[in-house]
């Protein structure tokens, strides 16, 4: 997965130039320097205060933009722990000794004419403290830019991970109501066909618009496009049952630019016609009706069949869970002794095609 790092050469030097900043703008205060005797970073009275500036200044940056550059390189490589930090602290502790033997000919030919490299001189230990000091400072900054970076790697491959996932699980639920729905709508038409020639062209009208619906790649629709497929679905439907089985809708058209998952209706529409008895006697009445509070009530009479239908909650749990992926929303299923209803949420949201 890309993502924008920002443990590079430009981030070493803005770090460096400002622990540069606090380290070394304050020791040139006159509270300071009496507090330090006056000789601190080579403030002595025979150098101008303004080379004992490039001095002090020009070591700070230039150490740290160094150790800031080396840290950055090596944490962002692909090595084992152990082998990374056996890497991290030789180099940093090689880098911050070069360097300071490095500035001890320069400190010695600006600011005094003692011998510095002796182990005994106050300055050679004052040196290297500093700079060792300053390279912990340095550790510490770089493993906490590389730790935060980790985390929010870390953070947005999960994020990618979890959408991934949700996609995947969407399309294989909405892969689960195709070939149930073609095995239905083809016993149909092979009940069909020899019996009416222009019911049958009616019928393959029909399922050619329901299925062409089906196969679309939109996540979301609105209600006005569900409806009409409701409209279609249903025709395919009482070509079977007649007037045997009824629907009516009650829809406010302040709604009907909400959005609802696909084939929501059409599941619950199947599943009324799969569970419950269907005859003459016993005539199915589904009813879709808008509620004031923007929510979606799909009822029918209740009257179940002796033996129940193989496959019992499959599509209410498909519907469910569709809801929940795509919207963290529920459904909500009451039952009574003569009623069945279901009621979903609309949402206001443009319909995307993915």
């Amino acid at each position: 997965m890309a993502q924008k790092s920002y443990m590079n050469w430009q981030t070493a030097f803005c770090l460096a130039a400002f622990i540069t900043l606090i380290f070394v703008l304050p020791v040139f205060s006159p509270l300071y320097l009496k507090m330090m005797g006056g000789e601190m970073f080579g403030f002595v009275d025979s150098v101008p205060k303004y080379v004992s500036l490039l001095y002090s200044t020009g070591s700070f940056f230039l150490l740290t933009f160094l150790l800031f550059v080396f840290d950055f390189q090596l944490l962002k490589g692909r090595y084992a722990v152990t082998e990374r930090n056996w890497y991290f602290m030789g180099g940093v502790l090689l880098i911050t000794l070069l360097f300071s033997f490095l500035q001890l000919p320069l400190y010695n030919s600006l600011f005094t004419s003692e011998n510095v490299w002796s182990f005994s001189s106050y300055i050679f230990g004052s040196i290297i403290l500093m700079n060792v000091s300053l390279a912990l400072m340095v550790v510490a900054v770089s493993y906490i830019i590389y730790l935060s970076e980790k985390r929010q790697f870390l953070a947005l491959q999960y994020e990618s991970l979890k959408v991934e996932n949700m996609q995947i699980r969407y399309q294989a639920l909405k892969n689960q109501v195709d070939p149930h729905f073609l095995f239905n709508t083809m016993s149909i038409f092979d009940s069909l066909v020899d019996e009416d020639k222009q019911r049958t062209h009616e019928y393959i009208q029909r399922f050619s618009s329901v299925y062409r619906y089906i196969l679309q790649t939109k996540e979301i629709v609105t209600l006005d496009e569900e409806l009409h497929f409701t409209d279609d679905y249903f025709g395919l439907l009482q070509v079977r049952y007649g007037e045997c089985l009824q629907l009516k809708t009650e829809i406010n058209f302040a709604l009907k630019n909400y959005s609802v998952v696909p084939l929501s209706l059409q599941i619950l529409i199947e599943n009324a016609v799969k569970h419950n008895i269907i005859s003459r006697q016993h005539p199915l009445c589904i009813t879709i009706k808008t509620t004031n509070d923007r929510q979606l009530i799909v009822s029918n009479n209740y009257q179940p069949k002796t033996m129940p239908s193989a496959g019992v909650g499959i599509g209410l749990a498909n519907l469910s869970e569709r809801y929940a992926l795509k919207w963290q929303k529920d459904i909500t299923i009451e039952q009574t002794e003569d009623v069945f209803e279901v009621t979903i949420p609309l949402v206001f949201e443009s319909p995307k095609t993915t």
